[in-house]
């Protein structure tokens, strides 16, 4: 990925050690590998994302709804239109 022979990642070793000093080092190698990881990790989850949204834009067919609609029928409780006529609603209140 980086074109780095042995020659070269041990002279980048070296002057690591000798900036860091051994005390540090062992932190800062852990340190780089949790960020290496995390990279990594994001890296991969956005190409899942890119993979997911290709698929569905490749898709010919719309995607079928998960709820099917209700059927339309006249609610009471709302002022809708029952089956009985409005002259027996009001007859009935009446008696």
């Amino acid at each position: 990925m980086f074109n780095v022979g042995g020659g070269e990642l041990l002279v980048i070793l070296l002057v690591v050690l000798i900036v860091l000093g051994p005390d540090k080092l062992p932190d800062a190698a852990r340190k780089i590998g949790n960020v290496v990881g995390e990279v990594r990790r994001m890296s991969a989850g956005f190409q899942n994302e890119m993979r997911a949204a290709i698929e569905d834009a490749g898709r010919t067919e719309p995607p079928k709804p998960t709820l099917e609609p209700v059927a339309d029928e006249p609610n009471p409780a709302i002022g809708g239109n029952t089956d009985r006529p409005q002259s027996q609603a009001t007859d009935d209140s009446a008696a």
